[in-house]
């Protein structure tokens, strides 16, 4: 006699359950796996930034001035006074990179600035240096891409890049993801800017910079803007409080003098005590270009600044000599004996 057979099944019931579960799973399991997939990226950011610091003491070596920064054509020769922009941004993402693939956005008409421009892969020093002869788009060339580059946040008190041109990856609109630090003062005679010095590693030679291993020479852009504005005037200007690359509040990556690389968390800077600086340091009104936080800085005190470019008479200028400023800031550190590496670039 045949035996009826009962069909095995799930009630509507115990699937509800099970798809509850799974949804459960997930939503606990997902955060982890994406906090995951950012720490990968932050390190292969990490690795790119200690690549390129290596690779930037190994063309100090090579090069005649002994310069850290490697030195691009419009680090010397674009002006304040003209196409803003690339001046106050772009250069300073030019020392190596690719060319630019999508418009660099601004308050004027977009511009590309990749193959065939003075911006292009080509002309960038460090690649020059790593590769010999390299072309836009080429696979070493990922080296100056932060695998999380999401490009300056679309944020009020963001004065190094253009509102236009926020959310937009610096890799892509700018050729690099990584910045170089060139901090440094663009004096004014008059109303017009009179020439460009350097107060951090920009224009420097290697052997005399001092500290390096907290000095910043290269890092995500956004830490630049997280220590202050630049427009704000005086020193101490409050930090701007935003979110790194790495989903990290007040923290990106930063790479030092000594070629190392290490998230570092930003601060507002010119943090020196002027009566200390002035009385033991022997800066004296220059006490607001010490410009540190805890653990970096950007200033290379008591290593003379260096002199980028002058538009006027340089034994005018840059004589320590001269004391047309009411304060006589010319007489005091960092200008005295200043280092002026750039003549023959």
């Amino acid at each position: 006699m045949t035996r009826p057979r009962h069909r095995l099944a799930f009630t509507l019931l115990e699937l509800m359950l099970v798809v509850t579960m799974i949804v459960l799973l997930a939503a606990l399991l997902l955060p982890s796996l994406e906090g995951g997939r950012e720490q990968a990226r932050r390190a292969y950011c990490l690795a790119n930034l200690r690549s390129i610091g290596m690779a930037a003491a190994s063309y100090a070596t090579e090069d005649r001035h002994e310069l850290l920064i490697p030195i691009h054509q419009t680090m010397i020769t674009y002006r304040p006074t003209s196409e803003y922009w690339l001046w106050r941004t772009a250069m300073w993402f030019s020392f190596g990179g690719n060319s630019g693939t999508k418009p660099f956005r601004t308050d004027h008409e977009p511009r590309l600035l990749g193959d065939g421009t003075e911006w292009a892969a080509e002309t960038r020093p460090l690649n020059r240096h790593l590769f010999g002869s390299v072309t836009a788009g080429s696979r070493e060339l990922r080296l100056f891409r932060c695998p999380s580059d999401r490009g300056y946040p679309d944020h009020a008190d963001i004065d190094d890049a253009p509102r236009e041109n926020a959310e937009q990856s610096c890799f892509e609109t700018l050729g690099s993801s990584y910045r170089a630090s060139l901090f440094g003062i663009f004096p004014l005679r008059g109303s017009d800017y009179d020439g460009a010095f350097a107060v951090g590693p920009w224009g420097h030679r290697l052997s005399t910079i001092t500290d390096p291993a907290r000095v910043a020479a290269f890092g995500e852009p956004t830490f630049f803007n997280m220590i202050g504005r630049d427009d704000v005037g005086g020193p101490n200007p409050d930090a701007v409080l935003t979110t790194g690359w790495h989903k990290r509040f007040m923290t990106d990556n930063l790479a030092l003098c000594d070629g190392s690389a290490r998230p570092t968390r930003a601060s507002g800077h010119r943090t020196v005590d002027p009566e200390v600086a002035q009385a033991k340091m022997e800066v004296g009104p220059n006490w607001d270009l010490l410009s540190r936080g805890p653990t970096w800085r950007f200033d290379l005190w008591p290593t003379p600044g260096a002199r980028i470019w002058s538009a006027s008479s340089d034994d005018q200028l840059w004589n320590p000599g001269y004391t047309a400023h009411p304060d006589e800031r010319w007489k005091y550190w960092p200008f005295v004996n200043a280092q002026d590496n750039l003549r023959s670039h």
